[in-house]
């Protein structure tokens, strides 16, 4: 889903990422929702699944060796510290706030909701009861973006001019939200990191092709201080998978491009632009780049280990509630579809 990883052994430091004592309980085991299960189930920390279709939670069941339970089970069971919610978007909020009444630490998927109301109400709910709040923005535990935030903001690329990012791919088509809040999480909450700011401005369109009232396309073009500019595309509608991130410095280009092979992820391309006998800019520019090494580690595993983590040492995650809020309130300023997929508090 996040690009093509290489597969390879586990390292020394992965192996150590284990037996983390929080009972937690993943709710959701479908198409991502068995990728969250694996990860508990290898840091230890797997305790209980909750699936509505029998065939999936029969084979869950059998390969993990975790009972299958009632959500309500799962949530009066005081052993079992932690939820994770990888379940439709719509039903974020319910589920969420019972998890968080029943004294529960949260992790949700992506979107944390499918508006800036119930993104809010969750997160003062988990603040309420002192618990920890964590949402699946994945791209943040990505070591290549970690990387590139580090030369965002070690000035390695020098002042940043603009920001571009391209998520497309050909389906798995909605019908509970659109393109925007299926995809657009990832890219918005990247932008907002690197520009550690909201946007003056925010345009965007949008277009529905196969189904009248969900948008399958989509562009976001936002302003932010300091003359700094981004473009967001996505699309449902693409015959190849891109997932790519391109930051524009006075100095430099880096290109984080998710479906690469693992060392090719990350490149820095570096220029030169400068006024010549009073003629325009001419740009030198590396047109291979130069790709960094980044040591690997697997972003969803870094991810569930960061979840984990928080609780045990009660310290907030980069994608926790405020941060989701910004992000959907982004979101829901920018889709021009708003009206027709709003789910009422």
């Amino acid at each position: 889903m996040f690009g093509i990883l290489k597969k390879r052994a586990q390292t020394g430091d992965e192996k150590r990422m284990v037996n983390h004592p929080i009972p937690t309980a993943v709710i959701g085991t479908g198409d991502w929702g068995k990728n969250h299960v694996r990860k508990f189930h290898e840091l230890g920390a797997l305790a209980a699944i909750s699936e509505t279709n029998a065939e999936t939670m029969q084979f869950m069941q059998n390969e993990y060796g975790v009972p299958a339970r009632s959500y309500d089970d799962i949530l009066n069971d005081p052993d079992i510290k932690a939820i994770v919610l990888v379940t439709p978007a719509h039903t974020h909020k319910e589920l969420g706030l019972k998890a968080i009444d029943h004294n529960k630490h949260l992790f949700i998927e992506k979107p944390i909701a499918l508006n800036h109301q119930d993104a809010l109400a969750l997160t003062k709910a988990a603040e309420q009861k002192n618990l920890i709040l964590m949402v699946g923005h994945l791209l943040h535990y990505h070591p290549c973006f970690d990387k590139l935030k580090q030369m965002v903001t070690g000035g390695e690329l020098g002042k940043i001019h603009h920001i571009h990012a391209r998520r497309f791919n050909i389906g798995k088509f909605r019908q509970e939200e659109n393109v925007l809040w299926d995809l657009g999480p990832h890219d918005i909450s990247m932008v907002l990191s690197l520009t550690q700011s909201a946007p003056l401005t925010i345009q965007s369109q949008a277009a529905n092709y196969l189904l009248p009232t969900i948008s399958d396309f989509a562009s976001i073009q936002l302003s932010f201080e300091n003359n700094i500019n981004a473009e967001i595309n996505l699309s449902w509608l693409a015959p190849q998978k891109e997932h790519r991130l391109i930051v524009v410095g006075e100095k430099a280009m880096a290109v984080f491009d998710d479906t690469l092979e693992w060392d090719e992820k990350l490149r820095i391309h570096r220029h030169h632009s400068a006024m010549e006998y009073g003629q325009p800019p001419i740009l030198e520019r590396d047109m291979e780049g130069e790709p960094i090494k980044v040591p690997f580690k697997e972003p969803l595993l870094n991810e569930c280990a960061t979840f984990l983590s928080s609780i045990e040492t009660m310290t907030q995650p980069y994608s926790n509630g405020h941060e989701a809020c910004a992000v959907i309130d982004l979101l829901t300023k920018a889709d021009p579809d708003y009206k027709t997929h709003k789910k009422s508090a």
